[in-house]
């Protein structure tokens, strides 16, 4: 199982694991140690940004703690206000849900975050909407 487990393993989980804030198996030991390093390396990647998840959305604020990240971004799909009036805020939300759903892997990167309880809080602006969306890592396939 370990072996399995580290193949999937990113560099940070490994560094978490020998720190003990990660036992094994990749599960949460100390919330409150995990949370202090993952809000130095959120500020560290927060001057990356912004940056292209996919050809739609761009991420531009990325904030981590020992259960969620929380992600504000915008959409940067052409002409997206017209396609949002033709096919309705219902429909645009459900496309945008499936998006991110297809993206999982990008979202939730560290093993930490596919074994634990974890989710994802996600912020999109367009032009002249937004939309929320909270996504579980149970709803997501790995």
């Amino acid at each position: 199982m370990l072996h399995t487990a580290q193949a999937k393993a990113t560099e940070l989980d490994q560094y978490l694991f020998q720190k003990q804030i990660l036992d094994n198996s990749f599960k949460i030991q100390n919330s409150k140690a995990l949370d202090e390093i993952l809000n130095v390396i959120s500020d560290e990647d927060s001057r990356t940004l912004p940056f292209q998840i996919d050809q739609n959305m761009l991420m531009e604020k990325y904030q981590m703690s020992a259960n969620k990240v929380e992600i504000e971004g915008i959409i940067t799909t052409p002409d997206f206000s017209q396609f949002a009036l033709d096919v309705g805020d219902k429909e645009v939300k459900q496309l945008l849900r499936k998006n991110i759903l297809q993206n999982c892997s990008l979202l939730f990167e560290n093993e930490f975050q596919r074994v634990n309880p974890y989710k994802v809080e996600l912020k999109l602006s367009a032009e002249s909407q937004s939309y929320d969306f909270k996504i579980k890592n149970s709803e997501c396939k790995f």
